[in-house]
């Protein structure tokens, strides 16, 4: 399918959201309605052409009647997306959550011993846009960052485990936060509970959110170990909960990443168990995601037209603008599963885009986890 043409110059050039725009026939409406694609939009205009120049997502919440998503956008340090926000921090209103941004990221770049610098590679900026009302302005981003050093096996090297105090206080100096240290004490109980080969693949932290809190994403911790880890952490969850979804996908996932949500009351009672298969954000593999998004549906963790629009997701598409041809490829990353006492389990997907110039293949992604980690 051929989408636009070659008048629109002006436009294809302008911003993020005109690329987007051009790519609207490409969400399947039960995924993304017209209300869900205006505050897409609303999100994406202020955001530069750059954003489009490695690849982008959305997440989709399986469980919720509402067609819509947020927006998760890819910023590496020092590049034209991070210089973007360092911008339009400058322009924001003092003591914003985009003013703390913009200084935050600005005086780590300039510090070749900051956090940021030596132990981040890159960072997500994700957009909670699902639900927003139409008066409401567009909240800051989470910030989650994915460390330069990750790999399997020793903790040697891993900055989340030889320096988690300067983690929490990159992140929250990002976040605007001015206090934060009463949950480091709690991430360290989390990396002392870690089998042998695990660490944290990833942190963040949503300033829009309360109460206010980080978000620890853990790699490398087998399927069987996951209760065994919940227990000793004492999750004030369901540890049978969290082992029948491990169950129930066991035979479809290769990996599985473990999200703790800590607050200063501790670890919540929020569980993310993240479940993905053998392959890149940027694989089409419809065929090889349909019995993932079956059972998943099957579990009742995802209504079923959001499973059909699921299914419609993976592909590669060309698109004409700008006097050259794109190449429109749509991916799924992975599965989020959230486990929650006195909630209904519910699935989340996470899918990646590009819209890149003819011939130009997409970067492997700076945020997945690394194809060297334990199968």
């Amino acid at each position: 399918m051929t989408t636009g043409d070659d008048r629109s110059t002006g436009a294809a050039r302008a911003s993020f959201a005109s690329i987007l725009e051009r790519c609207r026939s490409l969400f399947p409406p039960a995924l993304l309605d017209a209300a869900g694609w205006e505050r897409i939009i609303r999100a994406a205009k202020p955001l530069p052409r750059a954003v489009a120049d490695t690849h982008f997502g959305f997440e989709f919440h399986l469980a919720e009647p509402n067609a819509d998503a947020d927006l998760v956008v890819l910023a590496i340090p020092g590049s034209e997306v991070a210089r973007h926000y360092v911008s339009a921090g400058k322009r924001a209103a003092p003591g914003s959550a985009a003013a703390a941004l913009a200084s935050g990221l600005e005086r780590q770049a300039a510090d070749p011993n900051s956090y940021l610098a030596r132990g981040v590679r890159a960072m997500m900026l994700e957009y909670d846009m699902t639900g927003l009302a139409p008066h409401r302005p567009v909240p800051p981003p989470g910030v989650f960052f994915s460390p330069s050093k990750s790999a399997p096996g020793s903790r040697e090297g891993v900055p989340e485990h030889g320096d988690a105090a300067a983690l929490l206080e990159a992140l929250a100096v990002t976040a605007g936060w001015n206090s934060h240290r009463e949950m480091a004490p709690t991430v360290e109980r989390i990396v002392a509970a870690l089998p042998e080969a695990a660490y944290v693949f990833q942190a963040g932290a949503h300033p829009a959110r309360s109460p206010k809190g980080f978000r620890i994403l853990l790699w490398d911790v087998a399927p069987q170990e996951v209760p065994a880890l919940l227990q000793r952490l004492e999750w004030p969850g369901s540890t049978a909960a969290a082992a029948a979804v491990l169950a129930a996908m066991e035979d479809l996932i290769t990996y599985v990443a473990v999200g703790l949500e800590v607050t200063a009351q501790g670890i919540g009672p929020r569980l993310g168990l993240e479940l993905y298969r053998p392959v890149r954000w940027f694989d089409a593999d419809a065929r090889g995601w349909h019995p993932f998004i079956d059972r998943v549906a099957e579990q009742g963790w995802c209504m079923p037209e959001k499973a059909a629009g699921l299914r419609r997701w993976p592909g590669v598409e060309r698109m004409l603008g700008d006097g050259k041809l794109y190449i429109v490829r749509q991916g799924i990353s992975y599965f989020k599963v959230v486990v929650e006492r006195g909630a209904p389990t519910a699935a989340k997907a996470y899918t990646g885009m590009s819209v890149l110039p003819y011939r130009h293949r997409p970067a492997e992604s700076p945020i997945p986890p690394p194809d060297a980690a334990r199968p």
